[in-house]
């Protein structure tokens, strides 16, 4: 049975990617982990030293909470009435990145499915610190939805790579379920940053080919804009792309996509869902 970990702090952006999430899984075995975590000021120094002010926070917020999650759950479960799928609530004192972490161990969790901001999100900032934080840490495959997008069957599925990194059977496999359950096309994207590929790079780009083999692979070549995102947007734009995968290793060309001003600082303007596969270098 599936474990599908969903973060929520009760915003119209965390409930549209619980909703995509139960859409996208209608038809699995699912179990669904409702998670909501509070953190208190910022940690402030009155709240860690016991102040009468804080005095009972934590049974007020838990009390409270406990009401909130569970009429939550029961609207979504109404909504929902899918057979396969149960779910489970879970709510913490805690720092979502924390309990994130807690829970996937704990739960043996399989992907994570969350919004891109939260209720305090800024709409000029297309990845909110947590969701930003989550993609760093997260050991699992992370699915984030984009605010306003609705589920719609994946139909044209893109895989961002710079060939540096070798593939496996494991890397991979989270792509292939979704080439397989929906039978989208494949379309595999590099920004052309060299004249040609090196010998590592060909031999990497050889062993995708054989995994990907199946699916008859399109293999597409994009100029190398300002920056990387530019030329993500560009892409998707051009070929209609609405379902992006990208592999996450620490040092590597998610890394430095996410260290790019365009992120944290502007719009990046990407409206499908994307998900984040981790490796561990």
């Amino acid at each position: 049975m599936l474990k599908v970990l969903l973060p929520t702090d009760f915003s119209e952006n965390s409930r549209n990617a619980i909703d995509y999430a139960l859409h996208y899984y209608k038809d699995d075995e699912c179990v669904f982990y409702i998670l909501h975590t509070y953190t208190p000021m910022a940690y402030r120094v009155d709240y860690i030293l016991g102040s009468p002010a804080y005095v009972g926070l934590g049974d007020n917020w838990q009390s409270e909470t406990e009401a909130q999650i569970n009429e939550f759950c029961s609207e979504i479960e109404h909504l929902n009435q899918n057979e396969k799928h149960k779910f489970v609530t879970h709510i913490a004192l805690e720092s979502l990145l924390v309990e994130v972490l807690k829970v996937t161990s704990k739960e043996e969790i399989d992907v994570i499915v969350m919004g891109t901001q939260g209720a305090t999100g800024a709409k000029s900032i297309f990845l909110g610190t947590r969701t930003r934080n989550v993609l760093k840490v997260s050991r699992c495959p992370v699915l984030v939805v984009p605010e306003g997008c609705f589920y719609k069957k994946p139909e044209k599925l893109a895989l961002v790579t710079n060939y540096k990194r070798n593939f496996s059977a494991d890397i991979l496999a989270p792509v292939k379920q979704v080439l397989s359950r929906f039978k989208s096309s494949m379309h595999i994207m590099h920004i052309n940053e060299e004249k040609q590929l090196d010998s590592i790079q060909a031999s990497n780009k050889n062993t995708l080919d054989v995994y990907l083999k199946v699916f008859k692979p399109n293999y597409h070549w994009m100029p190398n804009f300002t920056n990387k995102t530019k030329s993500i947007q560009v892409f998707i734009k051009e070929l209609d792309v609405d379902f992006l995968t990208m592999i996450k290793h620490e040092r590597d060309f998610f890394g430095s996509i996410m260290r790019e001003p365009v992120i944290k600082k502007v719009s990046f303007c990407v409206e499908i869902p994307f998900l984040v596969i981790p490796v561990n270098d």
